[in-house]
């Protein structure tokens, strides 16, 4: 217990010391700074974002999550955030020889025939080596700083504290809910530092890639020689995105390929690299684009992705009603939202996107344009929809670095056609769930009337005749079903005719001309 109370002196007073090297004496009112709730000119977002990398993997972290709440950081701090370098010095290699030993249960000779002993990358969660395995496989060995987790563990709890003296002191600090900001960090750091996570997670982009295009590679883990806290990379020898000018490679085509690569990962795989920044890419001489650093990652589910692809196509439409769907599908709506004001941004927001073409559209202007409006409106960001915010940030960043001429957002048309075929599927085989849903009703409560007639069992009901009740059913059914039949092809021959699939989608729409009309008879004759 007085172990853990001299750790956490220490840590806070280490913290205090380093504030004080940006002026503030005092790491309550830096608190306030960095959520936005007070605004000091002289304290500049990039002062308060070298400060976080200065102060190690938990601050670097705490950054990396308020950048995706702007509910509670103003945009100006997002936008500085979203830059963290996670550099820091390295600490001695005997130490990391002891780790590698002890994880691996060797001596470091009969696991390498040779590893340097100077890293070529030094983070706060982990360092990384040059080696080569006994079968001659150059590799990279990404080895984690030891006791990582105690830290995290630790500045949490000043976090924690932190805190709960300031909601003590402030009703608007209390109605922000900063504690779970602090949980979500712990829950995401930790996650980070398991190595065994980050190996799941290049077996699944693996898979995904198996069969894609050769110039985006994603390089292979060596399982026999990682653990939790270790984890063996294939080495690859390439350049960084800064070295490209000495190099003869097609910067564009570069662009266009990394472009590519996320709009797979999110609309058509569901699962993306959440941290694209310049030194995560890794540019081969044949201008192959090799992805590193897995640990960090996003997800966005079925029903989530067909959100988007509605809000899409709302905007593209002019559909307020369906726009307004998707912050209500995703879970943005809260009490404190104000609804006229959503609907009026919503607005705005339409009439100033759906006239423009893709490659008249700036992606990062756009996605800090809904950072806007989720804070103007009180909206609650979902953290898949935010880190999809924050790589998009991270994207654009990139890409404009290697061209500034080229448009990430133009490459979307190619993806979107598939994406909105795939949508148009997805909304039949919706469709044939809910007929099959009432068609199978409809049989069970005949057999259910069978079986009381059988039986010749009584049941007291408030209807007279079950039998009418039955038919009455019946002819509602075929009647609802007739309407979602109408409706739901109608979508999708608009969808499909966005898509360019003209055949496909005059043969849906003139389908849904003959069942308007059986509909019309059906309701005229019952």
């Amino acid at each position: 217990m007085l172990s853990k109370k001299l750790r956490l002196y220490s840590r806070f007073k280490e913290i205090t010391v380093q504030l004080s090297k940006l002026g503030i004496y005092n790491i309550y009112e830096y608190f306030k700074v960095l959520f936005g709730l007070e605004v000091d000119p002289s304290l500049k977002p990039q002062k308060i974002r070298q400060t976080l990398e200065y102060l190690g993997p938990s601050f670097i972290k705490l950054g990396q999550i308020l950048s995706i709440r702007p509910d509670l950081i103003p945009q100006s701090m997002i936008v500085e955030l979203i830059k963290l370098q996670d550099k820091v010095k390295p600490i001695e290699f005997q130490q990391i020889k002891q780790i590698i030993e002890n994880q691996l249960k060797a001596p470091l000779e009969d696991i390498f025939q040779y590893i340097d002993p100077n890293p070529i990358g030094s983070a706060s969660i982990a360092q990384v080596y040059f080696a080569v395995l006994k079968t001659g496989e150059k590799v990279a060995v990404k080895v984690k700083r030891p006791n990582l987790e105690e830290l995290i563990q630790t500045d949490a709890e000043i976090f924690l504290k932190i805190v709960s003296f300031l909601e003590k002191h402030s009703k608007t600090v209390k109605e922000l809910d900063l504690k779970s900001v602090i949980y979500q960090y712990k829950y995401t750091t930790l996650r980070e530092a398991n190595f065994e996570i980050e190996a799941l997670n290049i077996r699944e982009f693996r898979k995904n890639f198996e069969n894609y295009d050769k110039k985006f590679y994603i390089p292979k883990y060596y399982e026999e020689y990682s653990t939790r806290d270790i984890l063996t990379l294939e080495f690859i020898e390439g350049y960084k995105l800064s070295q490209l000018d000495n190099i003869n490679v097609d910067k564009k085509q570069i662009a266009e390929t990394i472009t590519d690569a996320y709009y797979k990962m999110v609309f058509k795989d569901g699962f993306y690299h959440a941290d694209p920044h310049p030194g995560n890419f890794i540019i081969k001489p044949d201008g192959t684009v090799v992805l590193l650093d897995y640990g960090m990652v996003g997800t966005v589910a079925g029903e989530k992705r067909q959100l988007l692809y509605e809000h899409i196509f709302a905007v593209v439409n002019k559909n307020l009603e369906l726009a307004l769907k998707f912050y209500e599908g995703m879970g943005m709506i809260t009490p404190k939202t104000d609804l006229d004001k959503l609907e009026s941004f919503v607005e705005m927001f339409i009439e100033k996107y759906h006239n423009k073409t893709l490659s008249n559209i700036n992606l990062k202007e756009m996605v800090l344009e809904i950072i806007d409006l989720v804070r103007e409106c009180n909206l609650k960001l979902p953290t898949s929809l935010a880190y999809l915010g924050k790589s998009a940030i991270g994207l654009d960043g990139v890409i404009r670095n290697l061209d500034p001429s080229f448009n990430p957002t133009e490459r979307l048309s190619n993806f979107l056609t598939k994406s909105l075929s795939e949508y148009a599927k997805e909304k039949f085989n919706e469709v044939v769930r809910i007929i099959d849903f009432y068609y199978s009703l409809a049989f069970k409560l005949d057999k259910i009337i069978k079986l009381l007639n059988i039986e010749r069992l009584t049941i007291r009901i408030l209807f007279k005749d079950l039998e009418d009740l039955q038919l009455f059913y019946k002819n509602q059914i075929s009647k609802v079903v007739l309407a979602i039949l109408f409706g739901s092809s109608l979508i999708a021959s608009a969808l499909f005719s966005i898509a360019g699939k003209t055949q496909v989608s005059n043969f849906l729409l003139y389908f849904s001309v003959i069942v308007f009309i059986f509909l019309i008879y059906r309701l005229l004759r019952f």
